[in-house]
């Protein structure tokens, strides 16, 4: 099932660890009037954490204790969870084509929903708690492929 990945994306997988963060994670929408109180609230956390601001919302992902303890909470329109962060650790050149794609293919046929948050460097997903199992069993099992390969 590899020959469909680009070689150049397929020979990084091949050196492709994860990381799961032990940390429970919320998502949550906030307005975009409250940009720079989600800022604030990543003030002092540590692990895995990301802001998104557009034009419709901001999207806030913390781990659940720090979100408890969050003053922005009460502006919340939204939040889901209990999320696990899995990261691609490795340096991802942004040269490199569809190094996601057969993952979040591979993870939908095994209805795994995932929310990627991608950075600079490395690639992360967002899975249900429940799912975390099955996400990474599937990931590790593209990884080996693409080493076999």
């Amino acid at each position: 099932m590899t020959s469909e990945v680009d070689p150049i994306a397929r020979a990084v997988w091949a050196r492709t660890r994860l990381l799961v963060w032990p940390e429970r994670y919320v998502l949550a929408s906030l307005p975009a009037s409250a940009l720079a109180e989600a800022a604030a609230a990543l003030a002092g956390v540590r692990g895995f954490v990301a802001l998104v601001a557009e034009r419709d919302e901001v999207s806030l992902t913390l781990s659940a204790e720090a979100w408890q303890a969050s003053a922005v909470r009460a502006r919340a329109r939204a939040q889901a969870g209990p999320y696990r962060a899995i990261t691609f650790d490795i340096d991802i050149d942004l040269a490199v084509v569809g190094y996601l794609a057969p993952a979040a293919a591979r993870l939908a046929l095994a209805r795994v929903s995932i929310i990627p948050q991608c950075a600079f460097l490395k690639d992360h997903l967002l899975v249900r708690e429940a799912d975390l199992a099955p996400a990474v069993g599937v990931l590790e099992a593209f990884i080996e492929e693409c080493a076999r390969s």
